[in-house]
């Protein structure tokens, strides 16, 4: 394990940057993998200066570590309390710095859940009408293998333990190395909504990052 975001520490420091923090705050969250869990609250209110209404975390690995021929495995838990609207919720995505082309993405519309990638051109590799239950966490397991070339990179994706997305060719960088946002991107200002996230991981291996149980101390 390389990285971890499991508000364990009781505050948000393990994260790079925070998106409109007035949404972000650290709970013992019921049911949550650890003893707490980030609340994520966007407001109607919470815009970025594009007008996208959004509150979320941000996380930004090593350069290095996110770069041609490279592979990182990333995975987080989340829960919804109540059905999102019908909407586009973006749940989390990665993209591009400083150019901030987006890559690819999770997208949920009420229960529904689709996972893109955009490049070369915009493919949904998975989708499923009732994935995202209200009062239920959910895992999400990711491993990339960073290319320019579509023919190099891939994606494999899991959800809360099986495999939906199986080497899913696709463009996975632009022009400099990626970062990931978690959290709930609108398209437009909408009524008050909220998201717990837990157990972000960042690791080299499937093993690393598959549970969401706290890591051991010292690990």
């Amino acid at each position: 394990m390389t990285w971890r975001g499991d508000a364990e520490t009781g505050d948000l420091s393990e994260w790079s940057y925070l998106l409109n923090p007035r949404g972000l705050s650290v709970v013992a969250a019921p049911g949550a993998p650890g003893a707490r869990a980030v609340r994520v609250e966007v407001q109607p209110g919470d815009l970025w200066p594009n007008g996208l209404n959004r509150v979320e975390l941000e996380h930004k690995p090593p350069p290095e570590a996110i770069a041609e021929g490279r592979e990182t495995y990333f995975a987080w838990s989340f829960l919804v309390p109540a059905e999102l609207s019908p909407s586009r919720h973006q749940l989390g995505y990665w993209e591009s710095y400083p150019s901030y082309r987006q890559v690819m993405a999770f997208e949920a519309r009420g229960r529904a859940l689709a996972f893109m990638t955009r490049l070369p051109a915009e493919r949904v590799q998975w989708s499923a009408p009732d994935a995202v239950t209200p009062n239920v966490w959910h895992r999400v397991v990711m491993h990339v293998a960073w290319s320019v070339d579509p023919a190099r990179g891939f994606v494999d994706v899991w959800f809360d333990g099986a495999k939906v997305v199986d080497h899913g060719g696709a463009r996975t960088l632009w022009d400099n190395p990626n970062f990931v946002h978690v959290g709930l991107l609108r398209d437009r200002p909408e009524p008050t909504e909220v998201m717990f996230v837990d157990a972000a991981v960042e690791g080299t291996s499937r093993e690393a990052v598959w549970s969401a149980s706290p890591a051991p101390p010292g690990t």
